[in-house]
């Protein structure tokens, strides 16, 4: 039986992904749930296992920095070598007939490749218009030396930047700041041995069940409103910024959401998450305070409706029955999704949080 091998779906809203490696060869026998090849989304890199036992009969497509649709099929697995394949060539069979090739010595093909430069762009001045290092110094050095180094945005950050761009533009977002007292936190916080995060965690998912607009998805015009509470947590990686998710918060105790957290961390920075701990999220918070960072308004992750940003807790005077007095303060900033939240109901929310961070035991 031939089976096809496809461009993974991870996500609603995954449309495209980049295909790293192969990590068996044409005609090698593959295992049911051995590593097949290597893929790259938005969110992150990660292995494809095959799902049956047999052999990886034909490659259809090679690694690329081209991005290929999510169920394009990519290969095929069949039960034995023997048997007959779909008539099909691979991409690159199908470049080799269409041969328009470019005429580029390999000195010059190798810088192309070092800097990312798109040879269909460049007029050869060798014979019969080959292309020669000389042609891409030019176009590298313009008319003097560059002052710059040239870098292309490749796999994941070629797609994060897409769908980032895609979010300010498709979104219409907008911000409310507050600030947060958090004596009351900082005392239990020694208390408990918890950090910050895990009670604004707490508190964020009490805010979500209160307000349960906030913990909810739009795909089309079809907003989805989510009962599990799943927050992405945006981490520091290995390889950069991931958001791996906390599922079912509603459900989950103080010291289950740091538990969660601190191995969720530990995996990012081991390059150990998986494609299911980066999915599913319903609302995100992006802590830039733990790096210094006083307050900061924070792009909404899509298909999500709001994110979270969170500054630095530090001492400032504040008036209080009439006195000045100095306590630990921490700036957010909610960013919300127009389309769905309107200015009021999300000034509850984020009310309703700073009220559980500052009245914890209440």
């Amino acid at each position: 039986m031939i089976k096809e091998i496809i461009m993974p779906k991870l996500g609603e809203t995954m449309e495209e992904g980049y295909l790293l490696n192969w990590l068996k060869k044409e005609g090698e026998k593959v295992t049911k749930g051995e590593p097949l090849f290597e893929v790259s989304s938005d969110k992150t890199n990660f292995e494809v296992e095959a799902e049956k036992d047999g052999y990886l009969r034909k490659i259809l497509v090679q690694p690329t920095e081209t991005p290929i649709p999510v169920t394009k099929v990519i290969g095929y697995l069949s039960d034995s070598v023997t048997e007959e394949l779909p008539e099909t060539k691979s991409e690159g069979e199908v470049k080799k007939e269409n041969k328009e090739r470019i005429s580029i010595s390999p000195l010059a093909k190798r810088l192309a490749k070092e800097k990312g430069i798109d040879l269909t762009k460049i007029k050869g001045t060798g014979a019969g218009g080959r292309i020669e290092k000389d042609d891409l110094l030019k176009i590298s050095r313009g008319n003097g030396d560059e002052e710059f180094e040239r870098k292309s945005l490749t796999g994941t950050r070629k797609i994060i930047a897409r769908r980032m761009s895609e979010s300010k533009k498709n979104i219409p977002h907008y911000y409310l700041q507050a600030e947060i007292e958090m004596e009351a936190i900082t005392k239990l916080k020694e208390e408990q041995k918890f950090s910050y995060t895990d009670f604004i965690l707490r508190a964020s998912a009490k805010a979500l069940s209160d307000f349960p607009l906030m913990n909810a998805i739009i795909i089309g015009e079809e907003a989805k409103i989510y009962k599990k509470i799943n927050i992405g947590l945006a981490i520091l990686g290995k390889k950069g910024l991931l958001v791996p998710v906390i599922r079912n918060l509603e459900k989950k105790s103080l010291a289950q959401i740091s538990q969660e957290r601190i191995s969720l961390k530990e995996k990012a920075e081991q390059d150990k998450l998986s494609p299911d701990d980066l999915r599913g999220g319903t609302f995100t918070i992006s802590n830039l305070g733990v790096l210094g960072v006083d307050n900061f308004a924070a792009i909404i992750n899509p298909p999500e409706v709001g994110i979270l940003a969170l500054g630095k807790i530090k001492e400032i005077p504040v008036v209080a029955e009439g006195k000045i007095q100095i306590k630990k303060v921490m700036r957010v900033t909610l960013s919300a999704d127009h389309r769905l939240i309107d200015g009021a109901y999300s000034a509850q929310f984020l009310n309703r949080i700073k009220e559980i961070l500052e009245n914890p035991k209440e």
